[in-house]
């Protein structure tokens, strides 16, 4: 799938959480952007990170891989924890407003880097799910349904996470305002 495939589908992954939990603007503005930074984690893990010669990254790598999603995700969770309990603030607004916040901010990240496994493992490419445990390839469609990474699905799926994204937006509208 295409970078901003990735990027929708994780802000549309974040967003029904964000419009059912979120007490607070800020607290959806958050799952957003941890739905978002999830959609785009994997791609920029291995294709940026300094890591790639030692470990040998390359595209749908070990970052394309469950170990991996649910090792950031803890890292990440870990680290809003921290900050939630040590009160961590910029100029007297708390950056982190609960530990509840840090675990819904964590479920919107995994959530997207979750829907981006999903989206390549419809790809003819297909992920390797357990690297770097085992090679084992998976995909979640039938070999004449898979596409190309900028194929036909890809735009279906970019279609498919604008209009979530536009009805929840509605939904979430028409609740405040009637």
């Amino acid at each position: 799938m295409r970078r901003i495939t990735h990027l929708t589908l994780g802000a549309a992954v974040a967003m029904p959480l964000a419009a059912s939990a979120s007490p607070s603007l800020a607290v959806g503005i958050g799952c957003l952007w941890f739905g978002v930074a999830g959609g785009g984690f994997p791609d920029w893990f291995d294709l940026r990170s300094d890591l790639k010669k030692p470990l040998r990254l390359q595209h749908r790598g070990a970052s394309h891989g469950l170990p991996v999603a649910l090792g950031v995700t803890a890292l990440a969770f870990l680290v809003l924890s921290v900050l939630a309990s040590s009160g961590f603030a910029l100029e007297g607004v708390s950056l982190v407003p609960s530990d509840t916040t840090a675990r819904l901010w964590s479920i919107c990240f995994l959530g997207g880097i979750l829907s981006h496994l999903a989206s390549d493992a419809c790809t003819k490419g297909g992920i390797r799910p357990l690297l770097p445990f085992s090679q084992w390839k998976v995909w979640l469609l039938p070999k004449p349904l898979r596409s190309r990474h900028d194929g036909p699905l890809d735009r279906l799926v970019f279609l498919a996470s604008l209009a979530v994204l536009g009805l929840t937006t509605v939904a979430l509208l028409a609740d405040r305002f009637v």
